[in-house]
């Protein structure tokens, strides 16, 4: 590039991290605000977009040699992490290849279930964010939205997307497997999850579906027998579920130990789902008699055998983003350049065709060199 900044991306996904540091990254909308807010006025990142997720907190910034210490420090600050363990923990991307991450992560190549749709609508909404927040400019502006451009291409001219296998499905699938006739309760149902485990569970002819609403305003018109309950009187009904999944984005507990204990009244095999991060339910009711309880961690191993049947449209998504990601580099650099180029014309007026030539004769590749002959020879229409 033409220019001193460069753009890195600081990450703690599945991959470095489990649930437990992740949750500490989980920030809130007024938290993420704070963070980008701080970022920018430090005088050293001029732009930076936050991507938070189940499975990740990505953090993309453009700035100098000092923008990386300072965004560890400030996340450290804001997660109450120990800068020092941060180091340790996150993975570390700049310039080509964290735009090359980015590519990966949009088109869903790098998620725990490979080829997940939820991914691109959370990374649209994360750079929609930031741009509200004023804290995008030109780079991550461009950069943000050929990468969009890209997972929507591949999806299209790819099988990689074509069977997705979303984390929600994944635990409606869990769900099914249950018996004949299972009942089960929801808790954030409306919300981004939430409304995608549902429409999965709907699938699904052996389940019943209860879903909690905090006002009845609320409307769910999936199915006609999916019924819907007061949130604060969802303990009353659990009793009679086999099956309970939260997905909301809570900062306390929607399930306690405490309040579960207390209106559990049939002894029988329960399965708790916690889609959530942080956490939505305690992880004390596992000391409760029959009751099994899985988090977002345990998915890894049921997306093992879809992402086997994936693997074969890897190579073909990644041949694509290598030609996106070429086009884009031309683009930023051409836009870098566009600030010289009556300067560059008027010093190509005073010197020689010839002069030109053996310059890039000197500087360039013989590949390079070749390239640049056979497109004067075809501007000048003899060839």
């Amino acid at each position: 590039m033409l220019v001193d900044e460069i753009m890195y991306c600081i990450s703690i996904n599945h991959k470095n991290s489990d649930l437990k540091i992740r949750k500490q990254f989980a920030f809130s909308e007024d938290t993420q605000k704070a963070l980008l807010n701080c970022l920018v006025t430090s005088g050293c990142i001029n732009e930076c977009l936050i991507v938070c997720t189940c499975n990740r907190m990505e953090l993309y910034f453009v700035g100098n040699e000092n923008a990386v210490s300072f965004a560890k420090n400030t996340l450290a600050e804001y997660s109450g992490f120990e800068v020092s363990r941060l180091s340790k923990q996150i993975f570390l991307f700049y310039d080509d290849k964290a735009i090359s991450h980015l590519y990966n992560v949009v088109s869903g190549i790098d998620s725990m279930v490979i080829g997940e749709d939820e991914i691109l609508g959370q990374i649209k909404r994360a750079y929609t964010f930031a741009q509200r927040c004023k804290t995008t400019g030109y780079e991550l502006n461009t950069v943000f939205q050929a990468a969009i451009a890209c997972a929507k291409r591949i999806k299209t001219e790819t099988v990689l997307s074509k069977t997705s296998v979303s984390m929600a499905t994944l635990a409606a699938n869990e769900v099914a497997r249950l018996g004949e006739n299972v009942s089960v309760m929801v808790i954030g149902a409306t919300g981004k999850i939430g409304t995608s485990l549902v429409k999965n569970l709907v699938s699904h002819k052996n389940i019943s579906i209860i879903t909690t609403l905090r006002n009845h305003n609320n409307d769910l018109t999936y199915r006609n027998d999916v019924s819907a309950v007061e949130y604060n009187d969802r303990y009353k009904y659990i009793d009679k579920v086999d099956c309970l999944i939260s997905a909301t984005s809570s900062p306390h507990y929607t399930i306690t130990y405490y309040d579960l204990q207390k209106c559990l009244k049939e002894n029988k095999n329960r399965l708790f789902i916690d889609l959530a991060v942080p956490p939505d339910i305690d992880k004390e009711i596992e000391k409760i008699s029959g009751i099994r309880l899985v988090d977002v961690d345990y998915f890894k191993t049921l997306a093992k055998e879809n992402n086997s049947l994936k693997l074969s449209s890897i190579d073909e998504a990644k041949k694509i983003i290598e030609e996106e990601i070429e086009a884009l580099k031309k683009d930023m650099l051409f836009h870098s350049f566009l600030p010289y180029i009556d300067a560059v014309k008027m010093k190509l007026k005073e010197k020689s065709f010839e002069e030109l030539l053996y310059k890039l004769r000197e500087e360039l590749s013989a590949e390079e060199f070749e390239k640049i002959l056979n497109v004067y020879k075809t501007f000048g229409g003899v060839e």
